[in-house]
């Protein structure tokens, strides 16, 4: 694979996670991971990002939906600006990190728990 290709695939696999979340890193990891160690790098760079993203988004909803019936629903008044303020992490990240994978850079991104080594 050119190294060009590579770097491109690279970067597709972060920034198509913003539209299609884990469903186009995987499918480009799985396709070109062979292929190419950047590829393979950052397709499981996003995949665990994502994995994680999940994780912390389903957290904050069980957090919220105690807080909610403590409180009496004002609990998730608390889970839209989180889930505003991750998801503009989420986007910025995923920008960060494609535009790494364009440069041809091995970027880790933070906050991202590693399940797939």
């Amino acid at each position: 694979m050119l190294e060009t290709e590579a770097r491109n695939m690279a970067m597709l696999a972060h920034l198509l996670a913003i539209v299609a979340s884990f469903i186009a890193p995987l499918v480009i990891w799985l396709v070109y991971r062979e292929r190419s160690a950047l590829v393979d790098y950052h397709g499981k760079e996003q995949l665990n990002f994502q994995i994680s993203l999940y994780i912390y988004v389903m957290g904050l909803y069980a957090v919220s939906t105690v807080l909610a019936v403590v409180t009496f629903g004002i609990g998730y008044l608390l889970l839209f600006p989180l889930i505003i303020a991750i998801s503009i992490y989420a986007l910025v990240m995923m920008i960060m990190a494609g535009m790494a994978a364009n440069r041809g850079e091995y970027y880790r991104i933070p906050l991202s728990i590693r399940f797939i080594n």
